[in-house]
């Protein structure tokens, strides 16, 4: 696997590979082997009625976030998410988001992350949390 996966080169092979974090309005900030950061900015495509972010953006956040951290970490661009659990805690309301992933076991075979979505400014509130598994290749 290769080892060479920079924030740039990050970047770009999500934006190419999962064309929905252009439409979900999804930026990867940061990434390396401790953690990798998204941020999930304002815009209509965002929100459902009651200017709520919309779950499935959400669920989206904390799986990209977790590619990018085993991008960062172990450079397997053919990892896949086995399964992944959300807890919505609170409405989503103070855009932009954060979505921070790291890591909980970097196995051989498989890879487990805790994502927690925060707001970005003032309290940071937690909005939701997520565990998430992936199969590498």
């Amino acid at each position: 696997m290769d080892q060479d996966w920079t924030l740039a080169r990050i970047g770009s092979h999500i934006a190419d590979g999962l064309k929905l974090t252009t439409l979900f309005g999804l930026d990867v900030i940061a990434a390396d082997a401790e953690h990798a950061r998204l941020r999930i900015n304002a815009g209509p495509q965002v929100l459902r009625p009651g200017g709520i972010v919309a779950g499935p953006i959400l669920f989206a956040a904390a799986d990209v976030a977790t590619y990018a951290l085993i991008l960062a970490r172990v450079g397997d661009p053919d990892a896949v998410t086995v399964d992944l659990t959300i807890n919505f805690l609170r409405a989503g309301r103070n855009l932009p988001l954060i979505a921070e992933a790291v890591t909980l076991r970097a196995g051989r075979r498989l890879f487990s992350a805790a994502v927690s979505i925060t707001e970005q400014d003032g309290e940071r509130r937690l909005i939701a949390q997520a565990t998430t598994n992936w199969a590498l290749s």
